[in-house]
Parts: structure tokens; C-alpha cells; sequence
């Protein structure tokens, strides 16, 4: 006897579920391929290059990451969080994309500008001379913000293999572009430079669905909203960002010209303690969505519990990851990057236990947002970033002065985003209570 026909909101149900699991491989299996990327084109670009000429390529690669993605990463948290509520109710989105693409697009060029007023001055205090990086620095930010924007409108369209498939293009580009230069026998650092320009923009227009869904027509947004919660976002993004990766400019900044190789080295060891940060971007991406829903569910003990999860998670690849360095990072360094990228242990090893605590920091902020502690954030990741300048400024030994300037940003931020987390959920908890006591 045939079985009845499977009703159509099981059905439904059936295809979101299964839509869920696909859209988040697709996410995982981008970023797996991207962080791949980006050891095999920094190991590369050492071996080719070595470390006095990778010391500026690697000056670029921090601002980028510092300064490109604590400034446009916003854009694609709040055009995929607004895309993806419009749409829930029906609504077009034409609107929110033509200002967060306009604001974008101002601080963009607000950023050129001040780099290229700042030319001489980026040549000789950061790029060891070499002017091509300038310009390079603005063409790979343009490719990061052009990159963020649309990843924004996939994720808030819920098109999630082609937000995935422009992780892999950018990062296979990366790779295929720093094995090819090295093959060639290319020396030149502009060269490498140039594939961070490049990779970003070819990944997104071979991605990015070119047919209509994207965007559609709707009411005007709320613009003041909309630029006041961008513009928290940027503060709290350029904060973190700056305490995840603030080390090899902090050495280049302070360094004599005999040290001019620091940045390089001290970039390779970063490279190598920051693994568990990668692995904690799964552990993120798994366990922390469901914190807002516990909170629209007004679910108290179940937000304690997936906390608690995330918080043993962390705390585990922390741990784990910290204990891991100490063993083997002082010998992976030079055998990723080559025999002159040698460092300490004790370097390594502190620069992975700021990585942990930075971990810990960054679960307290998400925690946060999700209990709409969006101020806290801010304050934290800042307090966290002032501390992380004035530890760099102190006398010592270079290299040291700038991982324990990491660690000290870190915990500090730590400790803030800790306490207004266990504030906040005070609050929300007896908030609840209130609400459902009996009158």
C-alpha cells in the first residue's frame, strides 16, 4: 500500500532544514579554503621573498586585515542582517543597498584620500620605502569593500553556495597567483601585492548571481538607523581588528632600520599561533547564531546552556591550541616560512595566548550583541585597543614589547566585554522572571 503523500508544510519544513545544512557546508567549505589560502600565499610569498623583502608585503597584509576588514566587514553584517529581515517581510531592499553602498563608498574614498595625502610618509615609516604598496594598499581595499558588499547581499538572500564559492575563488586565486610568481622566479614585491588586489574582484564577479532576486524594490530606509548602526559597527570592528592584528605594525612602527626584518618574522609567528583563532571561526559559526533565538524566545536556561557551550569550546581550543604552539610552534615557523623567520618560543607562545583570550573576548562581544549590548561591545573593544597602545609604547625588547602589548589589549577587553556580558544577562534574566511571576 503506497504511503500517504507527505503534506506540503512537512515538505517545507523538509527544505528549509535541508537548505540550512547545505547553506552552512557551503559557508564552511569557503572558509576552510580561504584560510588555506592564506597560509600557502604568506609561506610562499617568505620562501620567495625572504624576510627583509616579505617585511612590507607583510605591513600590507596587516592593514589590510586590520584596517580593510574592521572598516567594510560592517557593511556585510548589516546589509545581510536588513536584506535578510526585509525579506521576511516581503519587502525590497533596493533602498537599504543604494546607502549602505553610498556610505561605503564615502568611506572608501575617504580612506584613498587620506593615503595618498599620506604617500610619502606610508613609503618611509611602513613600506620600507617601497612606493607601489600605496597604491596597492587602495586597490586591494577597494576589492575587500566591493567583496564584503556582496557577500552581504548573498547571505541576506540566503544564497549561501555562491557566498561560499567566492571564499573558494579568492582563496584558490591567491594560491595559484603566489605559486605562479614563485615559479617564475618573480622578486618583486608589488607582485604579490597586486594578487591581493586582483583576487578579491575576480572572485566576486565570478560568483556573484548576475540574474535578478538580489536586489528589489521597496520603501526607503530609516537612513539615520541605518548609519548609526554602521558606524558602531565600524568603531567596534576596527577595535577588535586592531587588537587581532595590530602586532607586526607595532613592530614596524618602533623598528631602527636594522630591524627592518621584525615585522616579517614577527607576522610568520603570528601566522602560526593564530590557528586556533581559525578553528574557533567554525566553532562561531555553529553555536553562536542560536543565542538570538534563545533571546526572542526569551529561553533564559537554554541561552545559559549553548553560553556555556560555546564558552567550554573555546576555552578547549584555546587551551589546546596555546599547548600545541608551545610544543611545535617554534619549529613550524621557519619550516612554513623558511630558515630566516626563526622566533622564540616564548614569542609564539604568548602571541597564541592572546590569541585565546582574544577568543574568549570575541564570544563575550557576539553574547552581547545578542542580548542587544551593542554599546558594551564598543566600550569593551575599545578599552581593549587603548590598553593594547599604551603596553606598545613601553621600553623593552621589540619583539616582546609588542606580544605582550597583544596579550594586555586582549585581557582587557576580556575583562570588559566579561562583566557587562554577566550584567547584561542579570538584567535579561530578571527581566524574564518579571514577566512571567504571577500577579
Amino acid at each position: 500500500m503506497p504511503s500517504p503523500a507527505e503534506p506540503p508544510a512537512a515538505r517545507s519544513r523538509l527544505g528549509t532544514l535541508l537548505s540550512g545544512r547545505l547553506g552552512f557546508l557551503s559557508v564552511a567549505a569557503g572558509l576552510g579554503v580561504y584560510g588555506l589560502a592564506a597560509y600557502v600565499f604568506l609561506g610562499v610569498a617568505g620562501q620567495a621573498l625572504g624576510p627583509a623583502a616579505f617585511a612590507p608585503l607583510s605591513v600590507l597584509w596587516t592593514l589590510l586585515n586590520a584596517v580593510g576588514i574592521g572598516l567594510f566587514l560592517p557593511f556585510e553584517q548589516e546589509l545581510g542582517r536588513t536584506t535578510a529581515s526585509l525579506r521576511a517581510l516581503g519587502r525590497g531592499n533596493d533602498g537599504v543597498v543604494r546607502l549602505v553602498g553610498r556610505v561605503a563608498a564615502v568611506l572608501l574614498g575617504a580612506v584613498a584620500l587620506v593615503c595618498l595625502v599620506a604617500w610619502p610618509l606610508l613609503t618611509r615609516r611602513l613600506f620600507h620605502g617601497d612606493a607601489t604598496l600605496v597604491p596597492l594598499l587602495v586597490g586591494a581595499l577597494l576589492g575587500m569593500a566591493v567583496a564584503y558588499v556582496a557577500r552581504g547581499l548573498l547571505a541576506g538572500n540566503g544564497r549561501y553556495g555562491s557566498y561560499g564559492a567566492q571564499f573558494v575563488v579568492d582563496g584558490l586565486l591567491r594560491m595559484a597567483g603566489a605559486g605562479a610568481l614563485a615559479l617564475a622566479g618573480v622578486r618583486e614585491v608589488w607582485a604579490f601585492g597586486l594578487v591581493l588586489v586582483v583576487a578579491p574582484l575576480l572572485a566576486v564577479l565570478g560568483t556573484t548571481p548576475r540574474r535578478a532576486g538580489l536586489v528589489d524594490a521597496g520603501e526607503p530606509p530609516d537612513a539615520g538607523a541605518v548609519r548609526r548602526a554602521v558606524a558602531v559597527l565600524v568603531v567596534a570592528s576596527l577595535a577588535s581588528q586592531l587588537l587581532a592584528n595590530a602586532g607586526p605594525l607595532v613592530v614596524q612602527l618602533r623598528a631602527t632600520p636594522e630591524q627592518e626584518v621584525l615585522s616579517g618574522q614577527f607576522l610568520a609567528a603570528l601566522t602560526i599561533a593564530r590557528v586556533p583563532v581559525f578553528m574557533f571561526s567554525a566553532v562561531q559559526a555553529v553555536l553562536l547564531p542560536g543565542l538570538a533565538a534563545m533571546v526572542g524566545l526569551r529561553d533564559v536556561a537554554g541561552y545559559r546552556r549553548r553560553l556555556g557551550l560555546v564558552t567550554a569550546a573555546t576555552a578547549a581550543i584555546g587551551v589546546g591550541g596555546t599547548a600545541a604552539v608551545w610544543a611545535w610552534g617554534e619549529v613550524l615557523v621557519p619550516l612554513l616560512f623558511g630558515d630566516g623567520f626563526g622566533v622564540s618560543r616564548t614569542v609564539v607562545t604568548l602571541l597564541a595566548l592572546s590569541g585565546a583570550l582574544f577568543m574568549l573576548a570575541q564570544l563575550a562581544a557576539q553574547a552581547l550583541l545578542a542580548l542587544a549590548g551593542e554599546r558594551a561591545v564598543v566600550v569593551g573593544w575599545v578599552a581593549g585597543a587603548v590598553a593594547l597602545v599604551v603596553a606598545a609604547v613601553l621600553p623593552g625588547e621589540l619583539t616582546m614589547v609588542a606580544v605582550v602589548a597583544l596579550v594586555v589589549g586582549s585581557a582587557v577587553s576580556l575583562l570588559v566585554l566579561t562583566g557587562a556580558l554577566v550584567l547584561a544577562l542579570r538584567a535579561w534574566s530578571a527581566d524574564v522572571g518579571r514577566s512571567v511571576s504571577p500577579r
